[in-house]
This record gives structure tokens, sequence and C-alpha cells, in this order.
């Protein structure tokens, strides 16, 4: 099947999007300015409160003025978050420059993937939704391992805050590229409508939710787990520092790992085609908490630096499944609210646990705050495992 122009751009903010060369050392990049785990996991819990408040008004933004704006504008705001990350000093700056990458995310979180799904769905002869998903992740965490590579290098040689002002260029340009995205039909900007008329828009989709318990059941689980995943990486690079990986090494150890995980994503459509969406969904959950339990108990080797990676391979071939799963079982008319109802729960579930984790790393230990991660996976498999489904 020929792939399309506007695919091969998805595709291409994709692999722009992950030139974040900061990957491998951003927690470090914390640490060295000062900060605590107490300190790290409130600048992320903050700016999950601010993206908790952003969701639903930024996704009734999209809905309402068009998905392919907000895109553009998230996309710019993420580019001047670097630049605000690579100024940073302390703790103020680090969160101010947080809550701004928080507040582009917000523009694109929802809106980017119903605007993908909106494409495919509209255009004759288009590859299915995971598919094109399944790519996106591959040249994402193609682009990952060798913004990973490059990262821990200039990191080494020229200092941290470098590593997020170079990381801006390719920022930019994702930024400039999406000004030549397709314009939907549908997806224009509407007449000006109050706020009034707003409410009674996101009332219905959360009345529409109401009615679909499955939908709810499928967010609960992905927003669980994120939360989960989302603290554990904030553990990779102290777990490497204090097994004795030199730092000029940590973007070789990320870029091989992430290559590893870039084509195995790719068999991710042939496995949800083999297996189901619901059951890679349900049992990658019990996967994933294998090796959380082992960290968890205390595991402390360089060879057991896999494991934090294998999570990472279950996330990334679990997370288009999902959301495959997800917006095939909510309506193409509210889909990009209904996206970010998702991104809200995200935030939500990050919101309690973040700052729980960081304080359980400070007061007791990095282990007890893992197997307290491995708790919430579990829990997760088991009372939010998905039924049979009859899509939307």
């Amino acid at each position: 099947m020929k792939t399309s122009k506007q695919i091969k751009k998805f595709y291409l903010a994709s692999f722009l999007k992950n030139q974040i060369y900061f990957v491998p050392i951003m927690v470090l990049f914390f640490q060295d300015l000062g900060l605590s785990y107490a300190e790290i996991f409130w600048i992320f819990t903050i700016g999950s409160v601010f993206s908790f408040l952003l969701e639903i008004p930024t996704g009734l933004i999209s809905d309402l003025y068009g998905a392919r704006r907000s895109i553009i504008l998230s996309k710019f705001l993420i580019f001047l978050s670097f630049i605000a990350f690579g100024l940073s000093f302390n703790f103020i700056t680090l969160l101010l420059a947080n809550l701004l990458y928080e507040l582009g995310k917000s523009f694109r979180s929802g809106t980017e993937t119903a605007f993908v799904y909106n494409y495919l769905e509209a255009t004759p002869k288009s590859p299915s939704y995971t598919l094109v998903k399944v790519n996106q992740k591959f040249y994402a965490r193609l682009s990952e391992s060798l913004g990973a590579l490059l990262g821990g290098f200039l990191a080494y040689k020229l200092g941290f805050s470098w590593v997020f002002l170079i990381a801006a260029l390719p920022a930019f340009i994702n930024f400039i590229q999406t000004f030549t995205w397709a314009k939907l039909e549908g997806d224009r900007k509407k007449s000006i409508v109050s706020w009034k008329n707003n409410l009674i828009f996101l009332k219905t989709a959360f009345k529409d939710l109401k009615k679909n318990p499955i939908a709810l059941r499928i967010i609960a689980n992905i927003s669980l787990f994120t939360a989960g995943f989302v603290a554990l990486d904030k553990f990779v690079q102290p777990y490497m520092k204090n097994v004795g990986v030199e730092l000029q090494y940590f973007g070789l150890i990320y870029s091989a790992f992430l290559i590893i995980v870039a084509f195995l994503v790719r068999f991710a459509s042939k496995l949800e085609a083999k297996v189901g969406a619901r059951k890679i969904m349900n049992y990658s959950s019990f996967l994933a908490a294998l090796p959380l339990l082992a960290l968890g108990l205390g595991l402390s080797s360089v060879v057991a630096v896999g494991l934090f990676f294998l999570v990472l391979m279950i996330d990334n071939v679990r997370s288009p499944i999902a959301n495959t799963l997800f917006h095939q079982n909510v309506k193409s008319e509210n889909r990009a609210t209904m996206g970010s109802i998702l991104e809200l729960f995200k935030s939500l579930n990050k919101l309690w646990f973040l700052p729980v984790i960081g304080y359980v790393a400070d007061i007791y230990s990095l282990s007890l705050a893992i197997l307290a991660i491995f708790i919430l996976i579990i829990l997760n498999a088991i009372f939010l495992f998905i039924p049979k489904t009859k899509t939307v």
C-alpha cells in the first residue's frame, strides 16, 4: 500500500518530536541543580495539576476551532519550553519551564491522535490506525534512540543545559512543517461560541462517557498504567548512576534499548491482528509487573538496568493498541474531547501518585518506591481487566 504524503508527514512529526536529546540526562540535570527526589517529583506533579486544569479547555478548543490549529500552537509552545529548560537554574525556573511544556502538550494531547484517526477515517484506501500508530511509534523510538546517543555525548562534552537548547532546533522544524498538513473537512474554525455552549458540549461528552462503561474502564486502565510508567521512568538514570554506569555511557545504553524498542513496536499491529487488542492490553500489564517486582525486591546490578527498558518495551507495544481500543469505543464527533478526557485522567492519577513515590524514594529507598509502582500495576491489571467489547 502506497503511503500518502500526509501520512509521511505524520511520521516526520513523530521523528522530529522525539529528537529530545535530554532523555538520558533529565533527572540528573535536576539533581545537578540541587533538587531532591521530592522536589523533582513535585515539578512533575504540579505540571500534572496544570495539565489536569487545561485538558478539557484545550480539547474543546480543538473540537470547536480546529485540531490542526491546536497542534500548531502546541508545537510552538514546546519549542519555547526547551529554551526555557536550557536557561533554567533552580526549582522555580525548572517549574516554569515544565509548566510551559505542559501547556504545549495539552494542546496536542488527544488532539493529534484524533486528527490522525479522523484523517485515516476520511481518506479512502488508508492503512489502519493501528498500523499508522505503530509506524509512528517506530519512528519515534528510532529518533529517540539517535537523540539519546547524541544527548549523552552532548551532556558529557557541553553540559546539561546545552542539551535542551540544541533540542529546540528540531522542535522548531516540527512546528514549521505542521503548517503543511492537510486541512480536514469539518476541522475548520467555527463561529465564536459562548462558554455556556462549551459547557453544554462538555456535559454531553461526559454524559456519553457515563453511558459507556467499557470506555471508562479503558480510560482508568490506561491512566493508571501511565502513572506507574511515568514514575518508573524517573528512576532509570539514578539507578544507572547507583550501579556505577558512567555519564558518557548513558546515551549509548538508552540508544541501544530504544533501537530494540523501535523495531519491536513494528510488530504490534501484526500481534494485535493475531492475538487481539483486548488480550494484549490485559496481559501486558501482568508482564510489566514481573520486572518491577524484581527491581522492587532490591535487585541491583548493571545487568538489571535492562529490566527498566523491558517495561519500556512493553509500554511501547501496549500503547498504540490501547489507543486503538479507546478510539474504537468513543464517537467520532467528540473524539478529540474524549482524548482530552483520557489525558485528564492520566494527569489526575499522576497528581496523587508522583508525590507519594517521590517521598517514598527520599524517605525510604528507590527499591521500595519501585515496589509501590509494582503494586499499582498489578492492582490495575486485576481490577481493571478489560472485558470483551463492542466498538462504537
